[in-house]
């Protein structure tokens, strides 16, 4: 296939990967859900990552295309600082998974 198309598709060398995250919260305070949500954005715009979903269950993917590698190296930032926040009781990662064409969760 042509380096045209693969580009258009997402697929070979232009690939995108993305994980989701699920959080389970110490409480259900509307103000530790808001502080908590703050600094979740200000850490993705660090990472260079965008999120879709809600605050306890989202997907995560760098916004500019990434190798395989340095994508888990930015999951294992961003798990690494969710596990480190005192809001969070606990913080789970899925595998890297193809941000176009899934497999995505029903």
């Amino acid at each position: 296939m042509k380096k045209r198309l693969r580009k258009k598709k997402y697929i070979g060398e232009f690939q995108e990967f993305g994980w989701y995250v699920t959080l389970v919260l110490k409480s259900d305070d509307a103000q530790t859900k808001e502080a908590l949500l703050d600094a979740l954005l200000e850490q993705m715009d660090v990472l260079d990552l965008m999120m879709g979903g809600s605050l306890v269950s989202f997907f995560a993917q760098p916004v500019i295309r990434l190798t395989k590698e340095q994508t888990q190296e930015r999951q294992q930032q961003l798990q690494q600082w969710l596990t480190q926040r005192p809001e969070v009781a606990q913080a789970t990662s899925s595998a890297l998974t193809d941000a176009w064409y899934g497999p995505f969760p029903q």
